[in-house]
């Protein structure tokens, strides 16, 4: 929580943003791979 050291009221939205960009982060890897794996089919 390094926003936290600026300023308290900051910590709260700093693990806000940290669980979004999780859960962001693991959609977009799950897309990711099920392109992947249609390319991988649609080439061989």
């Amino acid at each position: 929580m390094v926003a936290s050291a600026f300023h308290p009221s900051l910590a709260a939205v700093g693990a806000l943003l940290a669980a979004t960009g999780y859960v962001l982060g693991t959609c977009a890897g799950l897309v990711c791979m099920g392109l992947l794996k249609w390319a991988a089919g649609a080439s061989g």
